[in-house]
């Protein structure tokens, strides 16, 4: 379950393959794949609202596009690294510390190069210290194949959507818009009467191909930046990722700690929750069970002098009828 050492995946799981391609293109966002006209469609109304917003969708758009790629370019191109036992050794002892792409470069010579993972893969330790006596049968065992008909015929009927479903949500002939969303003219209007309708405009030449050719060739071109960028640094080898991590280092440190974001975790909620835990278990031993302490004694105490009082004998409840009305009868004299 780690890319560091896939690779070259396509010959042995080929229906695989190429279902995670079709979707791969489908999220960066390719025509006539579905998710270009969603991906179009989200950045067109928030341009709309904030051209700020656009600008960082935009970026993420091309960011995708680079990771997607990587992923599948390290996981099925290339050359099989399972058996590379070197490599298989390393990436076990990092016992799932991010491992920088600069070292694990060295250990695969002129293989693909890639980034840091952070997968914790102990369960690879058997491999790595696989002797060298194992006969070939029980080495070929190990050797990756295709998934059962249970997993792929799945992957074979999501892919259908990936590449088709996004036609049915086209600017020029939104059939979904129209099917959950009718317009105010159309309301009375079937929505595949709503959708020739806007056929209509389109071969009219009312509808504003020149906006839609800017939005969406804009967000292709970023797709197909990052597409670029990841064929660079992982298939073609032209632009090295220890080059980038020599001259961005802040940026990279940046990058490998995630963001410093489980940092900031720990230390705020984490960290921060168990402050605030701690306080209120001393409130509770202090004050809570202080005043719920403090009531039973109170009780036991009022019970140990009020038992001498209850001696059974009518003389004594008379005495101190009589006494009582005495201090009352003092007492409102002394302060009326």
């Amino acid at each position: 379950q780690d890319m560091r050492v896939m690779g070259g995946l396509r010959r042995y799981m080929p229906i695989t393959a190429t279902t995670f391609l079709l979707g791969t293109l489908a999220i960066c966002g390719i025509p006539p794949f579905a998710g270009f006209w969603s991906k179009d469609e989200i950045l067109g109304s928030t341009f709309a609202v904030s051209p700020l917003l656009w600008g960082i969708g935009f970026l993420t758009a091309g960011i995708t596009a680079f990771y997607m790629f990587r992923m599948y370019f390290l996981t099925f191109e290339g050359e099989f690294r399972g058996t590379n036992q070197e490599l298989c050794a390393q990436v076990s002892s990092s016992e799932g510390n991010p491992v920088p792409a600069f070292n694990l470069a060295h250990q695969m010579g002129e293989a693909t190069v890639f980034g840091p993972g952070a997968m914790d893969v102990k369960e690879m330790a058997h491999s790595s210290h696989t002797e060298t006596g194992h006969d070939h049968d029980h080495e070929h065992a190990h050797e990756p194949h295709e998934s059962p008909w249970s997993m792929t015929l799945p992957l074979i009927i999501l892919a259908v959507p990936s590449v088709l479903i996004g036609l049915v949500g086209t600017p020029f002939a939104n059939f979904f818009e129209a099917f959950i969303h009718p317009s105010a003219e159309a309301a009375d209007l079937a929505p595949w009467a709503e959708v020739a309708e806007q056929w209509h405009e389109v071969l009219a030449g009312e509808f504003e191909w020149s906006e839609f050719l800017i939005m969406g060739g804009s967000s292709v071109g970023i797709g197909l930046v990052g597409i670029s960028i990841a064929v660079l640094l992982y298939v073609n080898r032209r632009a090295l990722p220890e080059r980038w991590v020599q001259s961005l280092k802040p940026l990279y440190a940046f990058s490998l700690n995630k963001w410093y974001f489980d940092d900031l975790y720990d230390r705020i909620f984490v960290r921060g929750t168990r402050l605030v835990a701690r306080e209120a278990l001393e409130v509770d031993n202090r004050i809570v069970d202080g005043i719920v302490n403090l009531a039973g004694l109170v009780a036991m105490l009022s019970g140990e002098v009020l038992k001498y009082l209850e001696n059974g004998k009518a003389q004594f409840y008379a005495l101190i009828i009589f006494a009582s009305v005495i201090a009352i009868v003092l007492a409102s004299g002394i302060t009326g």
